[in-house]
């Protein structure tokens, strides 16, 4: 019986990814690059559904592509729509830079998503039932979480506005340290096990990457660069603590309670993307507009609209996939052990890595400053992958 849930999760799933990639090329003309761009991910998503529909139960290797191609392809889109897209070559205008106004629009449309899931799955005799909070607690247990989980994915996405892909997912990388130290600030309001000493160690050795990364970025390109800000460098290490916060939230609230990203669309969505449409209203440098003023989200999106209407499309699908990739997430992962999880983040955070730079998103900086990056990012990611795969296996 789960089995077959998991399958109707996928052919839902599915559907909606082939409809959204069929409607992207067919309403835009020059969002071909995005199919191009990512193709390796597309074809590694298809191929593992296909091998998850027919593959016997157990099977790894499909869940893997899946969790690969999804993860990756969603990665290098978001930085495409914000960063990469081409609106005006002349004028050098790149991107529709809308970090705030963007987590909001997909809030709005991943709620509207969800709307049509219920539709379907009443209007086909299989409604959802989605949870429900029984107590005040539960139910400002689930807007602080909104409010954390709208700066976190916030302010994720405007530095991505400003950073290299590299440096945005190196930073990331170092959620589990800010989720240990406000572990430790929370003290026995927390009930987790505490660290070692050699988890501490890879820890910070991977931080020590993370820095490593940063400044060789910081050394190689100009104040004014896409590639690298220190407002940028700043708002992603905001991002994390917000992430970790969720955990802290949960230790003051007493609360554990558990919502699947279906319940969180429901719950979240909307309270999410209030909050980010009055983030939405503060100016901000545009470093992939070249010439251009601080503006704020709103301001863009007039520009954007008033020149470049088709460009505002991809903005909206990526509310769809964001949907449609939470739910794949969710369904598919949890198939994972702890450890295989761990190895398929990493890896497939190294391999975003490796796209941006074949597809011209970054450069590698030159003479030794590119083997200190390589270096570094190769640490980054064995170090937290080892403190991972100790912290599942309880060592």
């Amino acid at each position: 019986m789960v089995r077959h849930r998991h399958r109707r999760s996928l052919v839902y799933g599915a559907a909606a990814v082939a409809a959204t990639c069929a409607a992207a090329p067919a309403a835009v003309m020059t969002m071909h690059s995005l199919v191009n761009q990512g193709a390796p991910s597309l074809a590694a998503l298809t191929l593992g559904l296909l091998l998850y529909a027919f593959s016997r139960e157990g099977s790894s290797l499909p869940i893997l592509l899946v969790f690969f191609g999804a993860q990756t392809g969603m990665n290098l889109y978001v930085k495409t729509v914000l960063s990469q897209l081409v609106l005006d070559e002349d004028r050098g205008l790149r991107g529709v830079p809308i970090g705030f106004l963007m987590t909001a629009i997909q809030q709005l449309v991943a709620f509207l998503a969800f709307c049509c899931f219920l539709a379907l799955g009443r209007l086909v005799g299989s409604p959802y039932e989605v949870k429900k909070l029984t107590s005040s607690r539960e139910r400002v247990a689930v807007l602080c979480f909104s409010a954390a989980f709208a700066l976190n994915i916030g302010l994720n996405n405007f530095s991505q506005t400003m950073l290299s892909l590299s440096v945005n997912l190196i930073i990331r990388s170092c959620l589990p340290l800010s989720t240990a130290v406000s572990e430790l600030a929370l003290g026995s309001l927390v009930q987790r096990p505490g660290l070692t000493g050699l988890q501490w160690a890879l820890m910070l050795a991977g931080v020590l990457g993370t820095v490593c990364v940063s400044y060789v970025k910081s050394a190689a390109q100009d104040v004014d660069s896409a590639e690298f800000s220190p407002l940028g460098l700043f708002c992603a290490v905001l991002s994390i603590c917000a992430g970790a916060l969720n955990m802290v939230l949960a230790g003051v609230l007493g609360t554990g309670i558990k919502l699947n990203p279906l319940d969180s669309t429901f719950y979240m969505a909307v309270p999410a993307g209030l909050i980010m449409i009055l983030f939405s209203f503060v100016e901000h440098p545009v470093h992939s507009w070249r010439d251009f003023p601080a503006v704020t989200d709103w301001a863009i999106v007039q520009e954007v609209v008033s020149r470049y209407p088709w460009a505002m499309l991809p903005v909206v699908i990526s509310g769809v996939f964001a949907f449609v990739y939470n739910c794949l997430q969710y369904t598919l992962v949890q198939q994972l052990s702890a450890t295989h999880a761990a190895f398929a983040g990493s890896f497939n955070m190294a391999a975003t890595i490796a796209f941006s730079l074949c597809l011209g998103y970054e450069q590698i900086p030159d003479g030794w400053h590119g083997h200190l990056f390589l270096l570094a990012i190769a640490g980054n990611i064995g170090a937290f992958t080892a403190f991972n795969v100790l912290r599942n296996s309880g060592k």
